[in-house]
Order: structure tokens, then sequence, then C-alpha cells
């Protein structure tokens, strides 16, 4: 006699807080995979799955307690954000032009939103929101591998005289900044030992790839707080051969860096399957280490024949322009903007006002929007005040468990 099994009632609420997830889900995919939704037409795209998170959120939120009022750290971030968005918003029509302020009121609320949302959601809701975010991680990682390895603009780039992996979001030390985030998260959640030793390697080749010393140094202040725990300095020591592993995929790229030599993919695909051996065990480690030596020997015949830079190029162009503290052109934005911000400390030149036209060391005339330090374009166009608001809802995302 067949039996088949009573399929099993999912509660509504659960299901609405699956439905929370996969929206903020999917809301993180599209400003990972659209060029960091940087374009009007992602960022409405981004902005439309949040409204629709949170407004789920909210009715799932009435029907489990009523009777709730205390502010939660998340909501207290959110507020403060939503305050900076409002200030924006006066500022820029104080300034003469309130459309200015569209686009930092609108991040600025979608970023609220989002972090009261993910907040206020289930275990199994978070579950599902951190794996979108490792999945993310990989994906990133794997194109600016991709990218760099085989010169496939705009997965990766050339700058300062570096193919540097831009990955998804077509800006190097973007992909660093995302890579880092899902590198530490990782770190703190994974718990099967291998998987995490082999995400992490992943996702630290991947960031060694984009060259980024923002993203270098970021690393190394999340490495510093993990440090300080009992247990981040445990889940680090079960990660000893990751540096190791990735150190063997660095390797492998360094012929396919510099600007202007062919892409080598073969070395590349060699220094992965050493890293592989480092990592993985038995037969498969045996596997992994006869296909490194296998590929390194054809990319070692086949390179000259192609035209590949010896990696010794790649390795002095390194130590020119990454492994110094000096960059004339950021310093120079950074002097610009301190100019502005000086006009006008607290309350700023206004949402989108921020016009930085100067002569560089070059003697050419240089014309940018950006500061590429944000808290100090966020201080110059919003003052003082603007600054203090965005830090203060950082600052009470501490406390969030």
């Amino acid at each position: 006699m067949l039996i088949t099994p009573t399929p099993q009632r999912v509660h509504p609420e659960v299901r609405g807080d699956r439905a929370v997830a996969t929206l903020i889900g999917a809301a993180l995919a599209v400003a990972v995979l659209a060029q960091g939704a940087f374009h009007p037409g992602p960022f409405v795209l981004v902005a439309a799955l949040v409204v629709a998170a949170a407004g789920t959120a909210a009715v799932l939120a009435l029907r489990r307690s009523r009777d709730r009022t205390h502010l939660t750290p998340a909501g207290t971030a959110a507020l403060w954000w939503t305050a900076f968005a409002l200030w924006a918003a006066l500022r820029a029509v104080a300034a003469g032009d309130g459309l200015r302020a569209l686009p930092t009121v609108a991040v600025a609320l979608v970023l609220a939103a989002t972090t009261v949302t993910t907040a206020g959601l289930t275990a199994g809701g978070r579950d599902v929101v951190r794996s979108v975010v490792l999945a993310l991680g990989v994906v990133v990682a794997g194109a600016g591998w991709l990218g760099t390895a085989f010169h496939l603009a705009p997965l990766s780039m050339p700058s300062v005289g570096l193919w540097r992996a831009a990955s998804t979001l077509t800006y190097a030390n973007a992909a660093a900044a995302v890579l880092v985030i899902v590198l530490l998260v990782a770190v703190t959640t994974v718990d099967d030992a291998r998987h995490r030793a082999v995400l992490c390697s992943v996702l630290l080749l991947g960031l060694a790839a984009t060259m980024s010393r923002g993203g270098a140094l970021g690393l190394a202040v999340g490495l510093v707080v993990l440090l300080a725990a009992r247990e981040g300095r445990a889940r680090l020591r079960s990660l000893a051969r990751v540096p190791v592993a990735t150190g063997f995929g660095l390797v492998g790229l360094l012929p396919s860096f510099p600007e202007g030599s062919a892409a080598q993919p073969l070395p590349a695909a060699a220094g992965l399957a050493a890293g592989a051996a480092v990592l993985l065990g038995g037969r498969a480690r045996l596997v992994a280490f006869g296909g490194a030596v296998a590929l390194a020997a054809a990319g070692v015949a086949v390179g000259p024949l192609g035209g590949a830079a010896p990696a010794t190029l790649a390795v002095g162009a390194i130590a020119d322009t990454r492994l110094n503290g000096g960059s004339s052109d950021r310093f120079a934005l950074a002097r610009e903007t301190l100019d502005r911000l000086a006009d006008s400390p607290l309350f700023g030149v206004g949402p989108g006002g921020l016009d930085l036209t100067y002569v560089n060391h070059a003697g050419q005339l240089v014309h940018a929007w950006f500061t590429h330090l944000e808290y100090l374009q966020v201080a110059a166009e919003t003052g003082l005040v603007g600054l203090a608001l965005v830090l203060a809802g950082a600052l009470a995302l501490e406390r969030v468990s």
C-alpha cells in the first residue's frame, strides 16, 4: 500500500517573512549586478523592491505585536538617516535647486528602509538574505577574476598601469567594498570549517584582483575587530590555509596584470588549481596539484608566443602604484573638497552642488563631481550637520545583534 505523505502547511507569517527576505535579496542582487544601481533604471527597481519588502514587513509586524512600541537600534538608525534625507532636501531647496537632492534623499531613504526591514526578519529570513549575500560575493569575485585573467572589460579595466578587477560593479574600489563586507560575513557566519575556508579563499582572491588599497584597509580594520573577540580569533585560526591558497591564485594572475600585456588565463588557472590543492584533501588535492603543474607548464610554453609580459613587470607596477601611500589625484580632490567645505562648514554647498574644477599637478584642468571619499563629500554637500546625522545612524547600528 502506497502512503502519500501529507504536505506540511507553512504558516502565513513564515511565508510572509520569506517573501520579505526574497525581496530584499532581489534588491541586493540588482544593486550588485547592475553596476551598483548607479544609474536611474536599476536604482528605481531596487527602490521598488525595498518599498515592497518594507510594506510587507510592516503588515507582518502589525499582526505579530500590536503592543510593541519600543524603538530598536535598527529603527534608531533608520530615523537618523530619514532625518538626513529631510535635511538634504531642505538644504537643496535653500540652495535654490530642490531637485538636486533627489538622488541623495532616495539613497538615504532606501538605506533606512532596508536596515529596519532586514533587522525585523526572523532567523529563517535572515538566513535567506545571508545566503544571497554570500552568493553575490562569489559572483563578484568570480567575475572579477575572469575579467582580469582574460582581459574582459568592463569586468576588469586598466587603471594605474594594471588590469584591475571591476566585476559587475564596473569599478574596482566598489567591487572591493562589496567583497570586504561579504568576506567578513563569511568569516563570522559560515559554520562549516571547510566551506568557510573555500569561500573566504574565493572572496579574498577576488579582493586581491581589484588591487584596491581602500579595500585592503577596510579588510584590515575588520580583522582587527575580529581579533578583539575570542570567537573571532578562533574563526580566523581555522582559516590559516586561506592566505596561502589565495597567494597561489594571486601569483597565477600576475602575468595578466600589466596594462598592454596579453591576457594569460593558463597561469591564472594554474594558480587557482594550486590554491585548491592547498585547501582540499585526499585525491582531490592530488588532482588539483597535477592540474596546477600541467597548466603552469602550458602557460610557460604558450606565454612567450602570445606576447605575455613577465610577471616581474606586474610586481614592479604593483609596487609603484599600489604599495605606496601616494595618490596625487586623490589628494588634490580631497584638498579641493576641503576648500569647498571651508566655505560653508555647517550647511555645505548643497546636495549635488559639489563642482570640483581645478588644475592638477600636471598642469591639466580637471573637472570632477566625486571626491572618492564619501564621508568627506557628504560633509561638503550637506555640511557637518549632515555628516553628524549619517554618523549617528551608523553608530546606532553598533547595538544591532
